[in-house]
């Protein structure tokens, strides 16, 4: 067994005959962000807390940053920050990345993600 932290021993997934399969949240959380990034609409990752009512871009060494990623029992609790293009139906752009979100985490980890929460931080015009 390698030698793992005690927060990613919590997040251990499957146990087989040649031992012990660990996935992190952080590990989670890139895999959220990476998907995020390639959904239609979204401008970027944002910071949580925005300062005085603007959300700020976070760059790509910080993308998990504007992700929660909690792990309970077999399956996943997520939050994720974003931001939006202008123009688009926010609605639209949200379920997107629901769907692509849970999809690839759910296939990467074999574990279901049972919450999944996107905050629109704020909306940009494309690019800016």
């Amino acid at each position: 067994m390698s030698r793992a932290s005690k927060d990613e021993r919590r997040t251990a997934g499957a146990e087989s005959e040649w031992g012990t399969v660990v996935v992190s949240e952080r590990a989670i959380a890139d895999i959220v962000a990476y998907t995020v990034l390639e959904c239609y609409g979204v401008v970027g990752m944002a910071s949580p807390n925005a300062y005085q009512g603007v959300a700020r871009l976070l760059s790509r060494d910080k993308l998990h940053q504007g992700i929660k990623v909690e792990r309970d029992k077999g399956h996943f609790k997520i939050s994720i920050y974003v931001v939006v293009e202008y123009g688009l139906n926010v609605a639209e752009v949200a379920g997107n990345v629901r769907s692509q979100v849970a999809y690839n985490v759910e296939k990467a980890t074999r574990e279901r993600v049972t919450d999944l929460h996107i905050h629109v931080q704020g909306v940009r015009v494309g690019g800016q």
